[in-house]
């Protein structure tokens, strides 16, 4: 039970930011606002109202800045996904196998530094 209400806890919490969802929450202003303009026109219907506010181009009027903080007047979060799905292409590669030779042919004598360490480097001597 716990679960679900973390479960559903979350999911409200990604509506409400990831989404427009968190619009809902101005419809108090709404009403208020609809009321504004019954006090002006009683014979204004909720249809009228909603026609005038979101139909059609936003009129600059008086009350334009009360109109703007309407829900879905404004967006304010603006969240793009996109998820592309193709089929998936089969590509063949050929393996070829290089092999590469080289011949070292390393003898002491060609190396003159070493008559030089051998010198330094000798084994640790009993006293």
């Amino acid at each position: 039970m716990v679960k679900a209400h973390i479960t559903i806890f979350f999911l409200f919490l990604f509506l409400m930011g990831q989404t427009e969802l968190h619009q809902l929450l101005k419809l108090p202003i709404l009403v208020e606002h609809f009321r504004e303009h019954r006090r002006l026109d009683a014979g204004i219907t909720l249809l009228d109202f909603l026609k005038e506010h979101y139909q059609g181009h936003t009129v600059m009027d008086n009350d334009y800045q009360r109109d703007m903080q309407l829900p879905f007047k404004t967006t304010d979060c603006v969240t793009t996904i996109s998820i592309v799905c193709e089929e998936p292409v089969a590509y063949e590669i050929d393996r070829v196998m290089a092999e590469v030779k080289k011949e070292f042919n390393l003898h002491p004598e060609y190396f003159p530094s070493r008559q030089a360490l051998d010198n330094i480097f000798q084994p640790p001597r009993f006293a």
